[in-house]
């Protein structure tokens, strides 16, 4: 049970131990502070531009991060693009296509070439994959004799909206897929398509 005042028993002798306290200015306080108004001192402002410093800081990093956080959640995901049909592998007909994931109008994290077999104009469980490469092209094979390379232009391949990009394809006829690589077509300056760079994808 517990005592009129409302403290638990077991706090009976913590509750009397803090009552008991007591807090006094020192002894010297009081002529201190007369002797520093008769000199005219004014408190120190130092310590009052700190905390001011402090708080600006604080409160620009605050705004940095939000900034930062919000950039993140805005910045557009990959995006799944599915182009169909083209013959890049070099068996004479268009029934190719090609699916990849890309930052929009910056880099191909994955390509696929595909053939279109059920004629569905896009990739397909059952249509064989004719290349499967990561970010960065590369040759996969020994071509051997019959090498052709084909370049389908102008489409958006990479999500940015304009259709400024190119496909590049390495093949054997009828089948053989050997390598592959997206490119942008960037104007110079007077608006002509660029010859010198081309930013791969």
């Amino acid at each position: 049970m517990s005592d009129p005042t409302g403290v638990p028993p077991q706090l009976a002798d913590l509750d009397r131990a803090l009552r008991g306290v007591r807090f006094d200015p020192r002894p010297s306080l009081g002529p201190e502070i007369e002797g520093r108004v008769r000199r005219g001192e004014r408190p120190d402002q130092r310590a009052g531009r700190r905390r001011l410093l402090l708080v600006a800081c604080g409160l620009s990093a605050t705004i940095v991060a939000v900034v930062l956080a919000g950039g993140f959640l805005l910045a557009r995901p990959p995006v799944l693009i599915d182009r169909c049909c083209f013959d890049l592998d070099g068996g004479g007909a268009a029934d190719d296509g090609v699916t990849l994931v890309a930052d929009r109008d910056a880099k191909v994290h994955r390509l696929r070439l595909y053939e279109d077999r059920d004629n569905s104009r896009s990739f397909s469980p059952g249509d064989p994959i004719r290349l499967d490469r990561g970010d960065q092209p590369s040759i996969r094979e020994d071509s051997g004799p019959g090498l052709v390379t084909t370049e389908h232009c102008c489409l958006d391949f990479d999500g940015g909206g304009p259709n400024d990009d190119a496909l590049v394809v390495m093949s054997v006829p009828p089948d053989r897929v050997i390598m592959a690589a997206i490119y942008e077509r960037r104007p110079d300056r007077h608006g002509r398509r660029a010859l010198e760079t081309f930013p791969l994808r």
